[in-house]
């Protein structure tokens, strides 16, 4: 495709957390008699949408930037060398005096769910004013990961990035999130006509959409401006859908260790196949693979390493055939 000789491959937008991982807590760890449970592992890392997909990115191979606020302190730092030794591009942060970024204790339970208890942070939102426009004709795709925990992005800022991006030949693609902010289902109608791929996932669009069948849910989508919606349907997979096409891609069959980050390396896998020139039925295959392997290790953005690793884990792991047409 076009665009091969730009500055970034992708620059993400978005997130970034101090994750504290802890893993194996039963159900009743905050209701026991006991005061003490002894956790499987504890384990200090980055994490946040934007900062799983850049890591993700340039794990596969691709000069990912990672755009967004990060504090100037502890936190921030061990996040930086985090992201250096990751081999995600820096040069793109903004590290004001005043930003605080916020921790997250990631409780993973036996079953490999999770749980995030979310401490706070200060200015630690993305402004407009902190971000040059022109850095989004250097790049052959963008993300956003994940619209309603954007700020002010949401409110207008998203649209004219993914607008000015476009307009360079680069690739758009937003992630989201659940409404936390209470915005409301027509908050971010402004960036569904920039929005090239759309990859929600199917509880965060039935909010949305106010519909629960994938067809109908991608269609409100396409109708509002989205070129492709990509529904993440965890367990079962993902469904695919734009003016010309739509399948089911049937998911692996695994038993999680951990799905912190899964939708997130889904996100970052299913673009690398886009840049690579993939078609869309290969794109979601390799993401849905990525999604599962990921889910095999604890960590947001640790356990993948490689393309050839997820295409290893493809070779020999077994489809769940659920039959969807």
């Amino acid at each position: 495709m076009s665009g091969q000789t730009k500055k970034y491959d992708v620059i993400c937008i978005g997130q970034v957390v101090q994750d504290i991982m802890v893993t194996d807590i039963p159900e009743n760890a905050l209701t026991r008699d006991s005061d003490t449970v002894m956790a499987g592992q504890v384990l200090l890392t980055s994490g946040g949408d934007a900062v799983n997909e850049a890591c993700m990115l340039a794990k596969l191979g691709n000069h990912s930037a990672l755009l967004t606020r990060l504090d100037n302190r502890n936190v921030g730092d061990m996040i930086y060398g985090d992201l250096t030794r990751g081999g995600v591009d820096t040069s793109l942060l903004i590290r004001p005096d005043d930003c605080k970024t916020f921790s997250t204790v990631v409780v993973v339970k036996e079953n490999g769910d999770h749980s995030f208890l979310i401490g706070p942070g200060e200015n630690f939102m993305l402004k407009m004013s902190d971000i040059d426009l022109s850095v989004f004709e250097e790049t052959r795709a963008v993300t956003a990961g994940s619209i309603y925990a954007l700020g002010e992005l949401d409110t207008g800022g998203l649209a004219v990035i993914f607008k000015k991006a476009q307009e360079a030949g680069a690739i758009t693609v937003a992630d989201m999130n659940f409404d936390t902010l209470g915005l409301g289902p027509h908050a971010i109608d402004s960036v569904y006509p920039y929005t090239d791929y759309l990859m929600p996932s199917y509880e965060e669009a039935v909010y949305v959409t106010g519909e629960k069948d994938p067809d109908k849910i991608a269609d409100v989508f396409l109708a509002a401006g989205v070129k492709n919606v990509v529904l993440k349907i965890g367990a079962e997979g993902c469904f695919f859908k734009n003016a010309e096409k739509r399948f089911f891609t049937d998911p692996y069959e695994i038993t999680p260790v951990d799905t912190t980050g899964c939708g997130d390396n889904f996100v970052a896998a299913f673009l690398h196949g886009l840049l690579k020139g993939m078609g869309p039925e290969e794109c979601a295959e390799f993401a849905c693979g990525a999604g599962a392997l990921n889910s095999q290790g604890i960590g947001a953005h640790l356990h993948i390493r490689s393309e050839a690793q997820i295409r290893e884990f493809m070779a020999s792991a077994k489809k769940r055939e659920l039959g969807r047409k």
